[in-house]
């Protein structure tokens, strides 16, 4: 629920992402914590990036946290192009909403795996 409720933050965050400090601006906090609890207490009970204008993000690249964001924005899942970049891009984004507790993100990552790792791609999947 994203009117009525004032205990939603207002304003825009920008991510600072990964060790190259690459930035994703302009992402809604009120979006963010709709989608995810992690976001709610993040932005929502005091924590420090509560008020924070730019949050780092290490464990991941940008392109991943991109489509992660993009999938909280939109709903619609972006796992790439070819067969062992989806599946490498479904193990990254399953561990990111692993995190950032988005459960439904996980189940599709989770079905994407199953559907498209097999004996030959699994290997370099697990090595990368």
């Amino acid at each position: 629920k994203m009117w009525g409720d004032a205990t939603l933050p207002e304003g825009k965050v920008t991510f600072i992402v990964g060790d190259d400090e690459e930035r994703y601006e302009h992402v809604s906090k009120c979006v963010l914590c709709v989608r995810s609890v992690f976001f709610r207490t993040m932005f929502g009970i005091g924590m420090k990036e509560r008020d924070a204008a730019e949050v780092t993000v290490l464990e991941t690249d940008l392109a991943s946290f991109t489509a992660f964001i993009d999938y909280l924005c939109t709903d619609q899942l972006d796992l790439g192009e070819g067969e062992g970049e989806q599946a490498r891009r479904a193990l990254v984004l399953r561990e990111l909403a692993q995190m950032y507790q988005v459960p439904r993100l996980e189940l599709l990552c989770a079905q994407a795996l199953q559907e498209s790792v097999g004996p030959a791609s699994a290997v370099p999947l697990l090595e990368a």
